[in-house]
């Protein structure tokens, strides 16, 4: 069949190409937003891909697990933030300094780690990518789930524990927590790696790790150009970095794209089987009315989290005119008055000298005063 990208797909790459050009110009409010523009453009444009080549994709056959899954990226995000406050391997500089604008940015940013991850995993599976991979099934027996919870245990506590040494831990102890429970509940309820790899079926899991290891590039590929980015502070591993990220922490990636199908999986345990993957299956669940109470739960994490990112991630605010020293206030209403409200607009407006004199004129000051 002759399909069209969609037009939200044309939105995706034109917003993507806009994104880019603000950056070579130095538009600030491109270079803050950047981070969350590229990765909504990204996920617009794979999803219209998608659809383009099998007719199905998520943002247009399945919306509400499209949804689904932005809603509860935040709160699963802000699980790994939570633990962050004992790691403390990353922080995050430049932040809005307005409160309101930076929560929209943070909400924006985080709720693309799930859509990113999967609308990435469709992209490879569209494109045939592993798709003649087969594996001996597995023999998953009561020993082997017990094992798999036991090492998910140590590996979440060792990493707490001595965070210095045992850092790495925390991605995937998920997997070795959460997959066992899975398996478990069965597969009316939910999908398992497990019970896949006890199919003979290494297909998902194979591409979830490569669509890990994809959106961590494009992750640190993206923040290293930002404005608003995020830093990081790994023991042992800073004298080199690709990026920011220190070559090795690549590994951490494709372990996080397991630990995230795990936990949607957990999710869509008490779903009555609906799932990302598929529309069609149903199965026992919780009832109905337990989902106001889990939606204000994730709300109320989500506020808890948020609150300590900005007392303990959060190393700097992006700066503005008014945090200056020395400038007078008839001078920053004049700047203000020019839309020049932060010091990096302020910089790339007056580089060259006769920028500065057209300026000066402008606000009706002298050179030397806007110098000084």
């Amino acid at each position: 069949v002759n399909r069209r990208l969609p037009w939200y797909g044309w939105l995706g790459l034109l917003a993507l190409g806009g994104a880019e050009a603000g950056l070579l110009l130095g538009l600030l409010p491109v270079r803050i937003a950047f981070y969350c523009i590229a990765w909504w453009s990204y996920i617009f444009l794979v999803d219209g891909v998608v659809w383009r080549r099998q007719g199905v994709s998520l943002i247009r056959s399945r919306p509400q697990e499209f949804w689904f899954l932005a809603f509860w990226s935040v709160p699963i995000w802000n699980l790994f933030e939570l633990f962050n406050f004992r790691l403390q391997n990353w922080f995050y500089i430049n932040v809005p300094a307005d409160e309101t604008f930076g929560l929209i940015f943070n909400v924006g940013s985080y709720a693309t780690v799930l859509p990113g991850l999967f609308e990435t995993y469709d992209l490879l599976r569209v494109f045939g990518v592993f798709e003649r991979a087969r594996v001996r099934a597995w023999r998953v027996t009561p020993r082997l789930l017990l094992g798999c919870v036991a090492v998910g245990i140590a590996m979440l506590a060792a990493s707490l524990a001595w965070p210095r040494f045992a850092f790495a831990l925390i991605w995937g102890f998920a997997v070795f927590l959460g997959d066992p429970v899975c398996y478990r509940l069965g597969r009316s309820r939910t999908e398992s790696l497990l019970g896949q790899l006890a199919r003979g079926e290494p297909r998902p899991a194979l591409r979830l790790l490569l669509a890990g290891l994809i959106c961590g590039g494009l992750w640190e590929f993206w923040n290293f150009w930002a404005y608003t980015k995020w830093l990081y502070t790994v023991p042992y591993l800073e004298n080199l970095k690709w990026f920011e990220m220190p070559p090795l922490g690549f590994l951490g990636f494709p372990p996080f794209a397991l630990e995230c199908y795990v936990l949607v999986n957990l999710l869509n345990a008490v779903r009555r089987g609906r799932s990302w993957e598929s529309c069609e299956r149903t199965g026992p669940g919780a009832p109905r009315w337990l989902a106001a109470p889990a939606v204000a739960a994730a709300l109320a994490f989500n506020a808890v989290v948020f609150a300590g990112i900005q007392a303990m991630t959060v190393q700097s605010l992006a700066p503005t005119l008014d945090d200056i020293e020395g400038l007078s206030k008839e001078t920053l209403e004049r700047l203000n008055r020019a839309d020049l409200k932060t010091p990096p607009v302020l910089l790339q407006r007056t580089a060259p000298p006769e920028h500065l004199t057209a300026l000066a004129k402008e606000i009706d000051l002298s050179a030397d005063e806007l110098v000084q």
